[in-house]
């Protein structure tokens, strides 16, 4: 089983932490993303995203083209500040390819506490639209990083006025 640990793309600023939506730019980045991984033939039997505006349009852009026909589900516990080792048992109990899409400092949490077994291991920096792919390991308990992707390696680097 390959777990997908998704940052939201770049959102829009705004005081509304809840209601801020993606940027133009996060829409082309997360695009960018969907369409390499769609490309590479990566699929997935499950979406899920936290409930906050710009995780569920992230999710909706990747799922259209790794998930085209799963409905999107809304889980609690994905936001910022959720509780990630409740997050690392619930993923424990999962069997199929799942892309989980959140935000930051839970996903950068996530990853650590699935690889190491401390959510304060601070392992990797994940940016905005970031994609890692996760696999239990098959030496011992946890899960081991396969590949890491950015918007930046996808898209190349920033040409002219583009931010």
């Amino acid at each position: 089983m390959r777990l997908y640990l998704v940052r939201h793309g770049k959102a829009e600023l705004g005081p509304e932490e809840a209601d801020r939506k993606l940027s133009e730019r996060g829409v082309a980045d997360v695009q960018a993303m969907a369409q390499h991984l769609a490309a590479q033939e990566i699929r997935v039997a499950r979406v899920v995203h936290s409930g906050l505006v710009r995780a569920r349009e992230t999710a909706e852009i990747l799922a259209a083209h790794l998930a085209p026909d799963q409905p999107l589900e809304q889980v609690v516990g994905l936001a910022p500040w959720g509780d990630v080792e409740k997050f690392a048992q619930t993923v424990e109990k999962w069997n199929v390819d799942t892309l989980v899409c959140g935000h930051e400092p839970f996903i950068g949490l996530a990853a650590s506490i699935l690889m190491c077994g401390d959510a304060d291991a601070d392992l990797v920096a994940v940016k905005t639209g970031t994609i890692m792919a996760l696999e239990r390991s098959p030496f011992r308990p946890g899960w081991q990083l396969r590949w890491m992707l950015t918007p930046r390696l996808v898209r190349g680097p920033k040409v002219g006025g583009q931010s």
